[in-house]
């Protein structure tokens, strides 16, 4: 597919489509940065190696959201209708996060639903994370461990007049094929899922740093840590594959009527671990950012066989103490 045929795909989606995706935007102190923002204009999309600020999360969990509304016993109404949405250019790393979303999420009436009426075009250009980070390298075989329903390859030596270029076209989903076959595009590649995680290097260190957090990690690396971290919970709010919430039931001016509404929560906040009676199992620093740690790189791999942790440092740069996941996760490694 070209250039052009892709600008026409846009088009398309957008009849039927709410399209969000990549896009430069002015952030405070005038300084430019990329958001994910609703798309009307295909030359507005940034489809390049800069990383989203902020990943697509808050489409797959919202940050606050309405599961029922309650009268006594008896549940008035079922979950909102969610919009038809289109996340055209979703890079390989948030992808992943998507994964994460599935499992966690794969018998939640609410988040099916809206899942259902979400069409996910990525494409393979990795992001840039900085100098401190070797580049990631796209390999297709990733293509068959990844959630999408359409898939650009761009092609290597294609790139033409004013940055055109050609792409090769994969379809993951029936909903892809779908949505190709009625734009009257027919050559893509049929991708058939294969798993969570792609066999080798990927699984070896997910064991590794499992069995290290599980049993021989040093108390130390939490100790110097807890005495830097502030608790202000950005990483979790930064993170794509952070999904804790916590369930509020708010009540109404009538008796027995009220909503129960589901929002983001952190275990980083005082509150997170508080029982009955006020204890507090994770009751310091340390122990909170440890729990982070372990939730990520032990619990998820041994819940779901995948890591917690889809590496694009957005909670790196986030965190106002320069705490900086990759050195956290080489001293681990070393203990």
């Amino acid at each position: 597919m070209d250039s052009r045929q892709l600008k026409n795909l846009f088009d398309y989606l957008g009849k039927s489509w709410l399209i969000f995706g990549p896009k430069e935007i002015k952030a405070g102190g005038g300084e430019r940065q990329i958001s994910i923002e609703l798309l009307s204009d295909f030359d507005k999309l940034v489809w390049d190696e800069r990383l989203p600020f902020y990943s697509f999360k808050r489409f797959f969990v919202p940050e606050a959201e309405g599961l029922f509304k309650y009268r006594n016993e008896k549940l008035l109404d079922e979950p909102a209708q969610s919009d038809k949405i289109a996340f055209f250019g979703m890079n390989v790393l948030d992808l992943r996060s998507t994964l994460l979303y599935d499992q966690v999420f794969r018998e939640d009436v609410c988040y099916q639903q809206r899942r259902s009426n979400f069409l996910v075009i990525g494409h393979n250009i990795m992001p840039n994370l900085g100098p401190a980070v070797k580049p990631q390298v796209f390999d297709e075989n990733m293509l068959e461990h990844l959630s999408f329903d359409i898939f650009f390859l761009a092609l290597k030596n294609s790139i033409g007049r004013e940055g055109a270029r050609d792409y090769a076209v994969f379809a993951g989903s029936p909903k892809g094929q779908k949505v190709l076959d009625n734009f009257g595009y027919k050559d893509y590649i049929k991708v058939e899922f294969k798993g969570l995680v792609k066999e080798g290097l990927i699984i070896e260190r997910m064991q590794m740093l499992k069995d290290k957090l599980e049993n021989h990690h040093s108390p130390k690396i939490w100790e110097e840590l807890g005495k830097r971290c502030i608790e202000c919970g950005k990483c979790t709010i930064a993170c794509p594959t952070c999904f804790c919430f916590r369930i509020d039931d708010e009540p109404a001016l009538k008796e027995g009527e009220g909503e129960r509404e589901r929002c983001w929560d952190s275990c980083y906040y005082q509150e997170f671990s508080e029982v009955s009676g006020g204890h507090k199992f994770l009751d310091n620093t340390a122990g909170r950012i440890h729990f982070w740690y372990f939730h990520k790189f032990a619990r998820i791999p041994k819940e779901y066989n995948m890591l917690g942790c889809v590496g694009c440092r957005r909670c790196a740069a986030v965190c106002p103490v320069g705490i900086d996941i990759k050195e956290v996760l080489r001293n681990i490694e070393q203990s």
